[in-house]
């Protein structure tokens, strides 16, 4: 019989069986998902004396705090007071809804940004150690104006580093019942009331409901669901996922399935720079695969961007992450082949795709699955499949512009025009991606979820991924406004259902 994981508890006992015995208790408080909204969840209610299930589909808590970058962002913490960095929720607040051209929900902003300087503080009072450059201004998106953007050494991982001693301790005293590969199936009750949750191990055929007065969902996104995504974004092309795998949106369907709303996938916006290594996989390795095209704060731009059909459609210079990540959704596919010449191979130093070494470059190359050299743009085109002799003209009417250092198409800088016609070219595939899910059930700001009417669903909440990015965020980028809330709104939860 596979031996299966279920932290400090009685080990051997089948899944199916602890979850029959787990029915038969009566709990304060059931939490689905335990990632970084379900973990502080249970804590702070686990602490305070509720009796708490923890209920986890994988093998492994955590969730995406084993993926993010892990960068949080709160006005007035006790790590920005350490470097002598004034700020406070309230410009923080102004930041967020400036950003998110108040696209953004701000009732929701509002709560997180005066919440998150009491989460980092949290964290810090725990333990957590901040890495070295920690706080700083970040350009990967729309930078903030103050140094708020406050992350560990070793990204997400720092934070369940600190987090899962806690909730491993309160397990083995008994305060958290936890049951690992383990799936919602069915959310019992409707629009108005959830009255119990059906779930199974993930091997077994064995239904069990499970009755408690509060639910709370932190379930995560969509973002690794390409036929959901596509279900709720038709307007967008396919994106390339750089979600973790478990990120399927089951907990939103199932919330839908009673009438629960859903909300904000208008509000989508992509992420840069993913590299489908495996060709027609549909995904790209976020912490591997990824081409320094988002910014160029860190990596001066010496290349240009065309797009399937070969034509530039952007000035490729540009600092603007906000503006980059637009330009690039309205291209055919949402991709763009970034093209370079041997002269150019390096900038500042850097390869575009950062983290791989030049032998492994060459090697994809010689692949020619996402990336291509050619010693004459013709054959380039032909390796690429890009029109050839759209893209010879391209290139010339760039290289002609670089000679008179102006760009009259985009108006791109004249420093940084610099031309392709240094054989070897090269050139690598790049998307847009789907890395968070913008879309996600309705709450209010007491965190309940809302059914069709805008009314909330009795003893129901969701915090984290689950709400959608496009609650905190709006349509844009703000730094740390997915990963920060989540901890927050899980804690609030946490701290305040009986």
């Amino acid at each position: 019989m596979k031996r299966r994981r279920f932290i400090k508890i009685a080990g051997m006992i089948p899944i199916a069986n602890k979850i029959e015995i787990a029915k038969t208790e009566k709990y304060d408080l059931v939490i689905v998902g335990a990632g970084s909204a379900g973990i502080p969840c249970a804590i702070e209610a686990a602490q305070r004396g509720l009796k708490v299930l923890v209920i986890e589909k994988t093998n492994e808590i955590g969730g995406t705090l084993h993926l993010t970058g892990g960068h949080l962002s709160g006005g007035g913490t006790k790590h920005q007071a350490e470097h002598q960095i004034t700020d406070s929720p309230e410009a923080h607040y102004a930041e967020v809804m400036g950003i998110s051209k108040q696209t953004a929900n701000p009732e929701l902003v509002k709560l997180a940004t005066q919440e998150a300087p009491k989460t980092i503080d949290w964290l810090t009072d725990l333990g957590f150690e901040f890495a070295p450059d920690s706080p700083r201004l970040v350009y990967g998106h729309v930078p903030y104006q103050i140094a708020r953007t406050q992350y560990g050494k070793e990204a997400g991982k720092s934070i369940l580093k600190i987090l899962k001693p806690i909730f491993e301790k309160l397990v083995t005293d008994k305060k958290i019942t936890v049951l690992l590969e383990t799936s919602l199936v069915e959310i019992k009750g409707d629009k108005n009331k959830v009255t119990g949750l059906v779930i199974k191990a993930n091997d077994s055929d064995l239904k069990e409901t499970i009755i408690a007065k509060n639910y709370v969902l932190t379930t995560g996104g969509y973002a690794a669901n390409a036929k959901m995504f596509a279900a709720k974004h038709q307007d967008l092309p396919r994106l390339i996922n750089t979600a973790r795998e478990s990120s399927q949106g089951e907990g939103i369907t199932l919330a839908e399935n009673i009438g629960a709303k859903f909300w904000n996938a208008d509000k989508h916006i992509a992420s840069l720079g993913g590299v489908e290594v495996v060709a027609n996989s549909g995904k790209a390795d976020f912490w591997n695969d990824w081409a320094m095209v988002f910014t160029t704060h860190y990596r001066p731009c010496r290349e240009i961007y065309v797009n399937a059909m070969g034509f530039r459609f952007m000035n490729e210079a540009s600092n603007d992450p906000d503006y980059r990540e637009r330009a690039v959704s309205k291209q055919l596919g949402a991709k763009f082949w970034v093209i370079f010449d041997a002269t150019n191979l390096f900038s500042a130093n850097q390869l575009l795709m950062y983290k791989w070494t030049v032998e492994k470059f060459y090697a994809e190359c010689q692949k020619g699955k996402c990336a291509w050299y050619a010693n004459s743009i013709v054959d380039l085109a032909q390796k690429t499949g890009l029109p050839p002799n759209i893209l010879q003209k391209t290139i010339d009417e760039y290289n002609a512009m670089t000679k008179e250092g102006i760009d009259y198409d985009y108006k791109r800088p004249k420093e940084s025009l610099v031309p392709i016609e240094n054989p070897t070219y090269f050139a690598v595939l790049t998307y847009a991606t789907s890395l968070i899910s913008f879309g996600g059930l309705a709450i209010n700001e007491k965190l309940q979820v809302l059914n069709q009417d805008n009314k909330p669903i009795k003893s129901f909440y969701a915090a984290g991924e689950i709400i959608g990015a496009g609650a905190t965020t709006g349509n844009a980028f703000a730094g740390g406004m997915l990963l920060t809330p989540a901890l927050s709104f899980g804690r609030i939860l946490g701290k305040t259902l009986s």
